[in-house]
């Protein structure tokens, strides 16, 4: 009997073709930015056909949606390694920090996972389930701080408010808005803008007095 020909899947599978044409689009990402990312160059890039390139992952929007899910889950893991051994407010300083140099350190990650091309409604789940968990690193290093439950208006408002702030400034530092001093590390950057804000509340609570 006639041996059916083997399918993309079964010649690709051997050494981990999705990761390897993930961390190809990484690479790429940083290199030539969003616009010139596609799975046939991707796949280019690999040494692959594009038809194993689709088999795992259907379309750009997919490979995008992967690439930025893989961001947050990044993300959420430098919160956590961020918080360890953290107590009081210096848990929120050191998330805070852990937050900026993950922007810092992939500028063209991040910028795509807070992009236009996975806003709305069709954004996909796998994007959205990686941002809500490292979300959720940010609430329960708040509830910790504030001794609430994680699913309180005040820690979601304090959240948000600390996710604003940390997303704000890297925005900025990113986009050259802030110039960032050549002789200051990340951890005196983010301390000088934590202490802006110790200021404005102290003036503000004299203000009340």
């Amino acid at each position: 009997m006639t041996k059916s020909p083997q399918r993309a899947r079964d010649t690709y599978h051997v050494g981990n073709l999705a990761p390897q044409l993930l961390d190809a689009a990484r690479q790429m990402l940083e290199e030539v930015g969003p616009t010139k990312l596609s799975l046939r160059a991707v796949s280019e890039r690999v040494g692959v056909s594009s038809t194993a390139a689709y088999y795992h992952y259907a379309n750009r929007a997919e490979l995008i949606a992967h690439l930025a899910a893989q961001g947050f889950r990044e993300l959420g893991m430098a919160l956590r390694k961020g918080d360890q051994g953290q107590a009081g407010l210096q848990k929120l300083r050191e998330a805070s920090l852990a937050y900026f140099s993950f922007a810092r350190a992939n500028p063209a990650l991040y910028q795509l996972m807070f992009g236009p091309e996975l806003g709305g409604d069709a954004m996909p789940v796998q994007y959205r389930e990686a941002r809500d968990e490292a979300f959720g690193e940010l609430k329960r290093i708040i509830a910790e701080i504030l001794s609430q439950d994680i699913d309180s208006a005040d820690v979601r408002r304090a959240a948000l408010a600390g996710w604003s702030y940390t997303h704000g400034l890297a925005s900025l530092v990113i986009h050259g808005v802030l110039q960032f001093p050549a002789d200051i590390t990340d951890a005196r950057f983010v301390d000088s803008t934590l202490l802006g804000f110790e200021h404005l509340f102290r003036s503000g609570d004299a203000g009340r007095a």
